[in-house]
């Protein structure tokens, strides 16, 4: 394993073909107007939010809006129910003992959390959700939320929106990953929490940049290694989005968003779309 995560992101090897763009033109394939994919962060901090000129533009040339996952209230209690252990269940029963008082020692030095509200506000959150959320806390300010923030451009836009799958794909995705793989995880995550912090600016640098190419390259989490997570999370989700995709651009131009590491790789979005004959095509993009 390597160092670290959110969301979540080095996958596979990069594909042959340059990426260096977050944002990408689809045509070709008998597309009678092009569709545009761009990959994003899940948040990033308030001060360094990115939303180019490009985007919005290009948004206005498509008729649907696409996805991962529909944002509403729904999908939030979704959300809570997936990253939090079942009723009687918590870190405190999970860890060993060893581990637990770590991770309490550790909340407490890192962020001034004592073990009391460390117990009611993340205790019972499964151990990745826990790792994403001590990203967020480390930036020091308040984030932002690309599908949130694009969703609400989408509908100035009056763009009709879809979502690729239910939030509990997700879910099922999430949960594949074993108990004891994210307990492995966690406990890696705070042993080199500097470097997950320090990776994590890189991340938001290279994303900023529209640096996909160094974006691909930054380790956020030691899951971003384990083959079977990718295969869950990654890859098998990428693979049932795209006849969807496919259906949907041949209907309507879209806008189609999703986390970045969706791009990545050899079963990243953007090959799978080459290799159903699309032509891909980075969009330049300035601040």
């Amino acid at each position: 394993m390597k160092t670290l995560f959110v969301a979540l992101f080095c996958l596979l090897s990069l594909t042959v073909r340059s990426q260096q763009s977050i944002l990408w033109e689809i045509s070709g394939n008998d597309l009678k107007s092009p569709s545009y994919l761009m990959g994003v962060m899940k948040f990033i901090g308030e001060k360094e939010f990115y939303l180019p000129k490009e985007v919005s533009d290009k948004m206005t040339q498509c008729k649907i809006f696409a996805i991962e996952d529909q944002v509403d209230h729904k999908a939030q209690m979704e959300v809570n129910k997936a990253i939090h252990f079942p009723k009687g269940k918590s870190l405190a029963t999970e860890l060993s003992p060893e581990d637990y008082a770590k991770v309490i020692a550790f909340v407490d030095k890192e962020f001034h959390m004592p073990k009391a509200k460390f117990e009611k506000d993340l205790g019972k959150l499964i151990p990745l959700a826990l790792s994403i959320n001590m990203t967020r806390m480390a930036l020091g300010e308040k984030v932002k939320y690309y599908d949130i923030e694009l969703l609400l451009l989408a509908k100035q836009n009056k763009l009709k929106a879809y979502s690729l799958e239910p939030i509990e794909r997700e879910a099922q995705a999430l949960h594949s990953f074993p108990m004891d793989k994210q307990r492995e995880a966690l406990m890696e995550s705070m042993t080199n929490f500097e470097d997950q912090k320090s990776d994590y600016l890189k991340l938001e640098a290279a994303f900023v940049a529209n640096d996909a190419e160094t974006a691909f390259s930054v380790t956020l989490h030691p899951t971003d290694d384990n083959p079977d997570f990718v295969q869950e999370f990654y890859t098998k989700r990428n693979m049932e989005w795209l006849p969807k995709l496919d259906k949907m651009m041949h209907d309507k131009p879209a806008f189609i968003a999703v986390g970045l590491s969706h791009l990545k790789g050899e079963n990243g979005l953007l090959a799978l779309l080459r290799s159903k004959g699309y032509t891909l095509t980075a969009v330049p993009l300035t601040r």
